[in-house]
């Protein structure tokens, strides 16, 4: 089992098991397509969409990384207000 575990660790995994890569090839590709459909349904200009669908396509891990990182920083976080924000009974057990 510690053999395992250690191959696993350096990614001997990967050389050992090439059905990893299949599996990666299709994460990827449930990623790109997320991606691209995420893209299409963007309201910015037709050129805005040419260059990210040029970015994701052409630099692919530098690409979706930032077009995730784009999308954490511009999507809706309204529905955390509520977990933030301290609650009403908390406001008037708390001594003044």
């Amino acid at each position: 089992m510690l053999q395992v575990v250690t191959r696993f660790l350096t990614l001997n995994v990967i050389t050992e098991h090439p059905v990893v890569y299949w599996g990666l090839s299709v994460v990827w590709l449930i990623l790109l397509i997320a991606a691209f459909s995420s893209l299409r349904s963007l309201e910015i200009p037709l050129g805005g969409k040419f260059v990210w669908f040029f970015v994701i396509f052409f630099l692919p891990p530098l690409g979706l990384g930032f077009y995730a990182l784009r999308c954490l920083i511009k999507g809706d976080w309204s529905f955390l207000k509520p977990l933030l924000a301290p609650s009403r009974t908390a406001r008037k057990i708390a001594p003044h």
